[in-house]
């Protein structure tokens, strides 16, 4: 059947009483496909089938409470009836201080077409203080859409829902969160006071304490001072009453830190004493239980001692173990636990038992060490255990190494050297003591410092190459030092017919020197290719020397020393010269006037990039000022290059001072050469005819 509008018939002397605002509820729903939930506090509508009445649409998006704006006003023992319709399936919820035998619930399909589902929620009895409270209208299967209505059930006589007589409750304070005192009141227009125990009274402020009837007081940022025992109390027609009184509690389970006395494992001997101090660290009104788990706990083999210290804001909580005369048996690992709430930490100790002192000393990984000259840093550590603790002292070729070098330092029982050099090479003896036990270990360590190779000859060397006379033999001397020893090979790349001469950068432009290498066009007769151990200057060193039969064609010979660690290499220019010192002036004839005269200058073509020729004026004083340059005849041969003066019908005019200039072709300088008339080389006189 359905019901009509205005279900409610609830009034207070016959007055409806003005709207509030909804409340949220502040009781659990309960459902009949929930197993967990009791039976003893449920209600349903019954399960039919989801319909939409046309005039049902947009006006149901939540069920409708008939009859009610948000708020009902009931008399002691007065009958109370809801009605609630929707779209689909309806439950209810109500204060939890009603007993379920004392409601009813009759459900229906209503609307013009039925497809509503209607439901009526009737109080059997009559209604007393304590049901006081949200009753809320929801859809089933869509709990977030509800309805509420908030019912007071007035009583001049027990103003406060939770009464004096109440049990005392607790409450909990959280730090930045909002403190609700819910002293409710059977009547919306009861006011009450908050009073803090004894007799501090705090009335509403409408900014941080807050007054609702339908909750209580609400205090927005609560502090310290909020933590106590409170009560509320009102004053009606001249007779004070008061709520329960509630106890405001800050839980504290705050851990803030825990140490043991030992930041890593524990080592012993048999029969010493053990003791293991745990302390944590909490905040103010923090409970700490500290407990010990350990291998003779079982036994009773050791005993705990408590203390408790406050310090400024926090609390110390301490829990020492003690072992009087440790056992092998002991060994083991040790575990503190701390408690507090549901907030637990711990942290573990391994205890080692030893029957004796001892040492045990061995190299890690063999008595020869390798390092690299120009390390940055070079750590000698062997394997070493010893209990008690031991001393330990370094020696470096017999001496305190400490004491020999500022690049020493000691790390533990580790030598660390800086820098590292190959005067560092030599025996380190690590010397190892436990005085009190007279007991004592020596190990002697080798170390070398292995040395990219250098050649000698590359500080020394000229960046200007001499000429090699043509046909002569060759010896090409390579010096090399570096730890192991390097092998010294030669390489060789000839010149191009062209141009100038370089060391190529590709490794694929350079062919292996080998000794019985035949003369062609490309390389000389390599007549021997030797290496050789010598000691010069107190050092090892490897010489290696490449000797060419006959030089007949130019090029560079590159010296290459490798060892483990590098290499390095040499650049030897072999320019071939048919030229005496690679530059020279000749001429073909004595010059006689009417006659005819050539003078050739010719330099290594390879050693020299340009040649000119010039003349000197008689009042020249040197070779630049007063010149004429000259134009010659150029030329280039196999292993030079050639400028040519050339003279038919000669004249005492032509008589005078010349001068070839050739440019070197590495440094830039100019060498010269002047012809004089009383050598092959000169400046010569034209004679006369007949002379």
């Amino acid at each position: 059947m359905s019901h009509p509008r205005g279900a409610i018939n609830a009034t207070m002397n016959g007055r409806h009483h003005p709207p509030h605002l909804n409340v949220p509820s502040l009781y659990p729903t309960y459902r009949t496909d929930d197993p967990g939930m009791p039976w003893s506090r449920l209600l349903n509508v019954c399960s039919c089938p989801a319909g939409a009445d046309e005039e049902a649409k947009g006006k149901y998006a939540v069920p409708v409470l008939e009859g009610t704006h948000g708020q009902l006003v009931l008399e002691v023992n007065q009958t109370l009836e809801l009605s609630c319709r929707g779209r689909w399936e309806l439950s209810w919820s109500f204060p939890p201080d009603l007993p379920l035998e004392r409601l009813r619930v009759e459900e229906s399909r209503c609307g013009k077409t039925h497809r509503l589902h209607c439901s009526r929620l009737t109080l059997l009895e009559g209604a007393q203080p304590h049901h006081t409270g949200s009753f809320l209208c929801r859809y089933r299967h869509q709990t977030q859409r509800q309805n509420s209505v908030y019912v007071y059930v007035a009583d001049r006589r027990q103003p406060f829902v939770d009464h004096e007589e109440m049990s005392t409750d607790v409450l909990y304070f959280k730090e930045k969160q909002p403190l609700v005192i819910p002293c409710r009141v059977t009547h919306p227009n009861v006011t009450s006071t908050l009073v803090k125990f004894p007799q501090h009274s705090l009335s509403p402020d409408q900014r941080n304490i807050l007054w609702n009837s339908k909750r209580g007081f609400t205090i927005r940022t609560p502090t310290f001072y909020y933590i106590g025992l409170f009560f509320c109390q009102t004053l009606i027609d001249g007779v004070a009453y008061k709520s329960r009184k509630y106890i405001v509690y800050r839980p504290v389970s705050s851990i803030l830190d825990m140490y043991v006395n030992t930041s890593g494992p524990v080592q012993a001997l048999k029969g010493e004493r053990l003791v293991l101090n745990c302390t944590a660290t909490g905040e103010l009104n923090t409970r700490v239980n500290i407990s010990w788990d350990y291998p003779g706990k079982t036994s009773n083999h050791g005993s705990t001692s408590k203390r408790l210290l406050k310090h400024g804001t926090h609390m110390l909580f301490y829990n020492i173990l003690t072992i009087p005369k440790l056992q092998r048996s002991d060994r083991g690992l040790y575990t503190c636990r701390v408690g507090s709430g549901n907030k637990t930490k711990q942290q573990k100790v391994t205890v080692t038992v030893y029957d004796r002192p001892f040492i045990r000393l061995k190299p890690r990984r063999g008595t020869a060490m390798e390092a690299r000259a120009g390390q940055k840093s070079y750590r000698i550590s062997p394997k070493l255990r010893a209990y008690p603790a031991p001393e330990v002292v370094w020696l470096k070729d017999g001496a305190v190494a400490a004491e020999q070098c500022s690049r020493y330092h000691m790390d533990g029982h580790s030598l660390v050297i800086r820098d590292v050099a190959q005067e560092d090479a030599g025996k380190y003896t690590v010397r190892v003591g436990i005085r009190e036990h007279a007991l004592y270990r020596d190990l002697t360590l080798t170390l070398v410092v292995n040395a990219s190779p250098e050649i000698g000859e590359k500080g020394v060397s000229s960046q200007d190459p001499a000429a090699v006379p043509r046909g002569s033999r060759q010896s090409l001397h390579c010096t090399s030092q570096g730890v192991p020893p390097p092998h010294v090979h030669w390489l060789w790349h000839p010149c191009p017919p062209k141009g100038p001469c370089a060391a190529p950068t590709s490794s694929s432009a350079w062919l292996p020197v080998s000794p019985g290498l035949p003369a062609t066009s490309a390389h000389n007769r390599i007549l021997s290719v030797s290496r050789r151990q010598e000691v010069l200057q107190g050092k090892t060193k490897t010489v290696g020397v490449v000797t060419v039969d006959e030089a007949l064609v130019s090029g560079v010979f590159r010296c290459v020393a490798t060892n483990s660690v590098g290499l390095d290499h040499l650049d030897i220019y072999f320019y071939v010269s048919d030229i005496p010192g690679g530059f020279d002036v000749s001429q073909d004839e004595e010059p006689r006037e009417g006659g005819a005269l050539h003078l050739t200058c010719s330099a290594n073509k390879y050693l020299y990039a340009t040649l000119s020729w010039r003349r000197l004026h008689p009042a020249g004083g040197g070779v630049d000022d007063g010149v004429t340059a000259l134009r010659g005849q150029p030329s280039i041969g196999q292993f030079s290059r050639l400028l040519r003066l050339s003279w038919s019908n000669l004249s005492a005019q032509d008589s005078g001072a010349y001068v070839c200039a050739a440019q070197r072709r590495i440094t830039g300088q100019e060498e010269h050469l002047v012809a004089q008339p009383w050598k092959l080389r000169c400046c010569w006189t034209i004679l006369p005819i007949g002379q």
